[in-house]
C-alpha cells in the first residue's frame, strides 16, 4: 500500500458525487416505494432490516422481479447499477473489476468499490 499525502478540502468544497452504499427499491405499485441500504445488495444487514416488517419480507419474496438494484449517492440519490459505473467510474471509485465493465455501457457491482 503507498502512503499518500492528501489536501484537506476546504470547509464547503464540493467533492463531486459519489457511491456511498448498495440500494435496493422494493416497488409496490401505489406509489410509496420503499428503499433499503447496505453495504452489499441482500447482505445480512440488509435483511434484518427488511426483516423487522413481516409485510415488507414477503412484498420481496413475492415479487422479486419488482425490486430494482442499484446505490446510493452521497445525497441519497438512487442511481441504477448503470448509473452508478458512470459516477463511480468519473470519481476514480473501481478498484476490482468483476465483470460488469462492458454490459450496458458499464454495471457497477458492490465488489467493484473495495
Amino acid at each position: 500500500m503507498t502512503n499518500q499525502t492528501k489536501t484537506p478540502l476546504p470547509p464547503g468544497a464540493d467533492v463531486g458525487r459519489r457511491v456511498v452504499c448498495a440500494a435496493v427499491v422494493l416497488i409496490n405499485g401505489n406509489g410509496n416505494d420503499v428503499m433499503f441500504t447496505g453495504a452489499r445488495h441482500f447482505d445480512g444487514a440488509m435483511l434484518r432490516i427488511i426483516r423487522l416488517n413481516p409485510a415488507i419480507e414477503q412484498a420481496f419474496e413475492d415479487g422479486i422481479s419488482r425490486n430494482k438494484q442499484g446505490f446510493i449517492d452521497q445525497r441519497g440519490v438512487f442511481m441504477t447499477r448503470t448509473e452508478a459505473w458512470k459516477v463511480a467510474q468519473a470519481a476514480g471509485q473501481i478498484l476490482r473489476r468483476c465483470g460488469g465493465d462492458d454490459a450496458n455501457g458499464g454495471t457497477l457491482y458492490s465488489e467493484n468499490l473495495y
